[in-house]
């Protein structure tokens, strides 16, 4: 079976093929901050408070790549699609991210490059 995929070299050499869906299509991403404040301007003063808090460049690097953050009471959920981003979005900004939001519950969720293995 494995010979109808190996080729001459012994690689792999078996060619993805999938359906074409038109209704699909590539965007390129946008840092969170313009998104937000496009889409979510609730979200634009706490945005600022911690910008001011994290500096210039942790922002850029650990919001500005975030996917999206909804916020309900007193609970925010931010969904990143690195788990580096959200390992040092818990361990080193948490607090700041309360503070900055007023919420008392954040839960940060990561996963592979565009999220899909975060849900």
């Amino acid at each position: 079976m494995t010979e109808d995929f190996v080729g001459a070299g012994g690689k792999l050499e078996e060619e993805f093929v999938y359906a074409p869906n038109n209704s699909l299509k590539t965007e390129e991403f946008v840092a969170f901050e313009v998104r937000a404040t496009l889409e979510k301007p609730a979200l634009t003063a706490g945005l600022r408070t911690l910008r001011a808090q994290m500096g210039e460049f942790d922002f850029n690097k650990y919001v500005n790549s975030i996917e999206n953050i909804n916020i309900s009471g007193s609970s925010m959920l931010i969904l990143t699609g690195d788990e580096k981003v959200r390992t040092i979005l818990v361990s080193r900004w948490l607090e700041q991210i309360k503070a900055a939001f007023k919420v008392d519950n954040v839960r940060v969720v990561g996963g592979g490059k565009g999220g899909v293995d975060a849900y």
